[in-house]
């Protein structure tokens, strides 16, 4: 069990070190101030945390019930403060941040701190326990932890973040490429949760208009709008202590968003058209494959959304974070067609060599395409070549659209003149300075080149030392006539 102590007293960590070392299976960790203390928490899964009031000189210091806070409301980690004050003023206020006990300086000894510590680290073991009890019951294919393919690091922090987070009663936000498996995490989730007798719900924020969206979430009086001929449940109403799970949260509406915010703060929610106010007793789930941060940059995302979700996170690896699991992700797909797929060594070479740009969800594919179409068994590398080649060219044309959508965001005033610089530049350090050689990889003549390249150095540039070649003078891949 990790145990963090944090103090600003040397001394005091040394004591409370000095109490704790005598006990078998504890990792103990120390800080000095609240930013240290979180750079630890930010690094390692920390199960209890010591906690010093005042983490300075300063008597107006709060630091401490500051972290207790934090430590609540964004870790699974277990805060027992250890102050110097026994000012009941003080004591009630580190009970209220959420502290699980308070034990003041002056009555430091083992047979007082070691039993608490024993006490939370039999909580802590019993917590795991169950989680792992519910893993094992939870039936393939029902979102429990079976689903979540992979003996690979990446997949093991993935597994491990799900188990933490599902000890908390807080909204979640699972970020992550498109077609890593953000959906298989959410239903992990709901699966190994307390709830999960209660319903998951999913809403897919971008594909219901937005008219339709707030009633759908909230639900409506009768009335309350053309068409309402009776009063109807929203997903809020009828997820009861369950999950509410909001696919593509970007895509929310902003007026909704503000909406949505009220309810994750205070736990309630009004019905379209409605004066009485209604509790959520569920938790909200949401998932992207967006850049959050930047939708709000771009004033598309509010800010305070944002962060209100961007506690308790978990991310979604791409499969080329992990390829070593492909085998294994094969074995699966293959195992679910109708007719049994196999393999030769040098196809899931080159299944694992692959970028998978698509991800997971393009490996499925393409063992559904080569179950309905390939009649070879053991499938080859040539086939399996074959496919992905087809596969290549839409993964090209969606990297040269990401790659436009990135300079359209670039400051340059002129943005057709920067990535043109750019592509002139990178095509003549690549032909080592040769224009003709550069003007093959552009696909333009030598003259344009050589016309570029004096406009961007002021007319300044001088020809270079490889011989004038015979193309037409023309912008284009061909040249034209003149």
């Amino acid at each position: 069990m990790n145990v963090l102590i944090v103090d600003d007293q040397r001394s005091a960590r040394r004591i409370l070190t000095s109490l704790l070392s005598s006990e078998e299976g504890l990792v103990l960790q120390e800080a000095a101030s609240l930013e240290e203390a979180r750079r630890v928490l930010a690094a390692t899964p920390v199960d209890v945390a010591l906690i010093d009031i005042r983490l300075d000189s300063d008597l107006r210091n709060r630091d401490g019930l500051t972290l207790v806070t934090e430590i609540r409301e964004r870790t699974n980690a277990i805060p027992l403060v250890v102050s110097a004050s026994s000012e009941m003023a003080e004591i009630r206020a580190a009970m209220r941040a959420g502290a699980y006990d308070y034990v003041l300086k002056d009555d430091l000894c083992e047979e007082l701190v070691v039993p608490i510590v024993r006490s939370l680290r039999e909580r802590r073991g019993m917590e795991r326990e169950l989680l792992q009890l519910r893993a094992r019951l939870t039936p393939d294919g029902d979102g429990g932890l079976h689903g979540l393919v992979g003996a690979s690091e990446a997949m093991a922090r993935l597994r491990e973040r799900i188990q933490r987070v599902v000890m908390s009663s807080r909204p979640v936000l699972v970020i992550g490429p498109t077609g890593s498996g953000k959906e298989l995490v959410v239903r992990a989730i709901h699966a190994l949760g307390p709830n999960a007798s209660d319903p998951l719900l999913d809403l897919n924020c971008g594909a219901i208009p937005e008219a339709l969206m707030e009633s759908q979430l909230f639900g409506h009086e009768r009335g309350a709008f053309t068409g309402a001929e009776r009063r109807q449940d929203g997903y809020f109403t009828a997820v009861r202590h369950g999950t509410l799970f909001l696919d593509e949260l970007a895509e929310l509406p902003l007026a909704l968003q503000s909406k949505l915010l009220r309810v994750l703060e205070t736990g309630r929610f009004r019905r379209v058209g409605a004066t009485a106010e209604e509790e959520f007793q569920g938790r909200v789930v949401a998932a992207t494959h967006a850049r959050l941060d930047e939708r709000v940059e771009a004033s598309q995302f509010r800010a305070d959304l944002y962060h209100r979700l961007n506690v308790l996170t978990v991310r979604v690896p791409g499969l080329a974070e992990h390829r070593e699991d492909i085998p294994a992700l094969v074995a699966l797909f293959s195992g679910q067609q109708s007719r049994p797929l196999r393999f030769t060594e040098g196809a899931l070479a080159a299944l694992s060599a692959y970028s998978w740009p698509g991800n997971v969800r393009e490996l499925r594919n393409l063992i559904d395409r080569l179950a309905v179409f390939s009649d070879e068994s053991p499938v080859s590398e040539a086939t399996v070549s074959a496919y992905l080649e087809t596969e290549a060219a839409p993964a090209t044309e969606q990297g040269l659209r990401a790659l436009v959508r990135a300079v359209l965001q670039t400051p340059a005033a002129n943005k057709l003149e920067a990535i043109e610089e750019a592509l002139i530049s990178e095509a003549m350090a690549l032909a080592g300075g040769n224009k003709s050689a550069a003007a093959r990889l552009l696909g333009i003549s030598r003259k344009a080149v050589e016309r570029r390249l004096a406009r961007d150095d002021g007319g300044a540039s001088a020809g270079d030392a490889d011989p004038p070649d015979q193309e037409n003078e023309g912008d284009g891949a061909n040249g034209s006539a003149r």
